[in-house]
């Protein structure tokens, strides 16, 4: 989740919200083409309404019936899709597609430019993470039926790529205007949803579109997605080949897993966990306030560890938010925070708080159990007292969103810097619950915006640095995702995304 899965995590995003699905028996094709796919994603389906639409763990529900102007490589590179072609004008504002000609939405309505302005101005409306996306564009004229022309506010040095993803995907105008997308997908996709074989909230079955124009990228002739977030249960659901795809959130069923003979693959998804700080303003908890009291946060986590054990050595640990891969990213800075109780202790007694504080945080152990113990007891070590709140899972990405906690344990995605910066790092971003912001960090961020090349990274480093010296959150490790399959289909991972794409799967041949 997050993702975002604001993202997110978020994914964004985001790992964690649903409740356990049911299923039945269901397997991989076993051969070159034809059969049926069934994935286990993390979190219950969202709105169907693109303007509703989280990232993340998210995007497997919308891929099935929704096709998106570019479409991202496993590198997360754009590449053409139903935009062929694109280019920026010398601003960086001003954005041009070239379009197919040959598309209709399953209701029959051509896509052309009008549609791809009906999309992109409905999509932004919302308050979600694929709305986050678009909140730069200020406006789409459609130049002729296979000419859209973009303006944004000011430059996103992410835009392009963000429309490769749920930002960028399209729905029918026609079912945009008559208001039925939230129970009913119209789409162009793949795939179109079977509402007879579908319960909702248990499982979603998709079948395929006759008319696609890119058949050859969808080997699969239907799509079955199950939710479970129970880790026993998706282990278990992928033994028995109810599942052939599920990301494992605990590493202790790695093991299990490749001894069951399941296929695990290993990879970054471009997510950072630990703990968020979301009341750096001290509204909630009036200790937060203090950039003290967050130092002393981050002094009390003993990252190594808890990559070591509750990980099971996948991860990288880490104390900044942005991606090792990107620009923003400075190695040093892993070092400001070494594990140290003492020091966490002193710089409570020095912010007026030599018996720690208590603070109310969700629970979260249905899906991460060992991040759990681990973050309280290490927490409780320097006197913090933390009440976890039980809370239904399925409940928790609209309470934090609500500002319901001052900080908790979160997943949340980290792609280039400048979706770090979006996503968390904005006083309207929308992982940003009490829409904190220091002026300071405001300036350089906007003068980021409109930088290039080496000025940006620069700016970026700068932020990042900041971010960290005032402990804006207590991050604990770059997260590596396991994505286990079973016999009989194959899979690509993909950098910055929480699960793979579904035009990433594959029958084994």
């Amino acid at each position: 989740m997050r993702r975002l899965s604001l993202a997110a995590a978020a994914t964004a995003v985001t790992l964690l919200a649903a409740a356990c699905g049911g299923g039945s028996s269901a397997g991989g094709s076993g051969g070159a083409t034809g059969g049926t796919l069934t994935l286990a994603p993390l979190v219950q389906a969202q709105p169907w309404d693109l303007k509703d639409a989280g990232l993340g763990n998210n995007t497997q529900y919308y891929q099935p019936v929704y096709d998106s102007l570019l479409r991202l490589d496993p590198k997360a590179d754009p590449v053409a899709n139903l935009a062929t072609e694109w280019s920026y004008d010398s601003t960086n504002t001003v954005l041009t597609l070239k379009l197919r000609t040959d598309v209709k939405f399953t209701d029959g309505t051509a896509f052309d430019a009008e549609a791809v302005k009906a999309n992109l101005t409905h999509t932004q409306t919302g308050t979600n993470e694929a709305a986050g996306q678009l909140k730069v564009v200020k406006s789409v004229e459609a130049v002729d039926a296979s000419t859209a022309k973009i303006t944004l506010s000011a430059p996103d040095p992410s835009f392009v790529a963000n429309l490769g993803s749920v930002a960028g995907m399209m729905a029918s105008p026609k079912a945009i205007q008559a208001g039925t997308l939230k129970n009913e997908p119209v789409g162009s996709g793949p795939y179109t949803l079977d509402k007879a074989a579908t319960t909702a909230g248990s499982v979603y079955t998709f079948v395929r579109n006759p008319n696609y124009w890119n058949t050859s990228a969808f080997p699969f002739d239907k799509i079955v997605l199950k939710p479970l977030t129970d880790p026993t249960a998706v282990l278990n659901a992928l033994r028995s080949g109810q599942v052939n795809g599920a990301v494992l959130t605990n590493a202790q069923n790695i093991a299990p897993a490749k001894s069951s003979g399941l296929t695990v693959s290993e990879y970054t998804p471009g997510d950072v966990e630990g703990l968020y700080i979301w009341d750096r303003g001290g509204t909630k908890v009036k200790a937060l306030g203090d950039p003290r009291v967050r130092q002393a946060l981050n002094y009390a986590f003993d990252r190594d560890a808890i990559v070591k054990t509750a990980k099971q050595g996948l991860g990288e640990p880490t104390a900044q938010v942005f991606n090792p891969t990107g620009s923003a990213f400075d190695a040093s800075l892993n070092q400001k925070y070494t594990y140290d109780p003492a020091k966490a202790k002193q710089l409570l007694a020095e912010a007026g708080y030599p018996n720690g504080f208590e603070v109310t945080m969700p629970d979260v152990s249905a899906v991460f159990p060992s991040q759990q113990a681990l973050m309280t007891q290490q927490l409780t070590d320097i006197g913090v007292k933390v009440k976890i709140d039980k809370i239904p899972v399925d409940q928790l990405i609209s309470s934090l969103l609500a500002g319901k906690y001052a900080m908790s344990y979160f997943v949340l995605a980290s792609f280039r810097p400048w979706d770090t910066i979006v996503i968390q790092g904005q006083k309207d971003s929308l992982w940003n619950p009490f829409k904190y912001s220091d002026p300071t960090v405001d300036g350089l961020i906007q003068q980021a915006q409109n930088a290039t090349g080496d000025a940006q990274a620069a700016l970026f480093k700068q932020i990042n640095t900041m971010m960290v010296d005032q402990a804006w959150n207590a991050p604990w490790d770059f997260v590596e995702n396991a994505y286990v399959t079973t016999k009989g289909v194959t899979v690509t991972p993909q950098a910055y995304a929480a699960v793979p794409p579904i035009y990433n799967f594959k029958p084994a041949n």
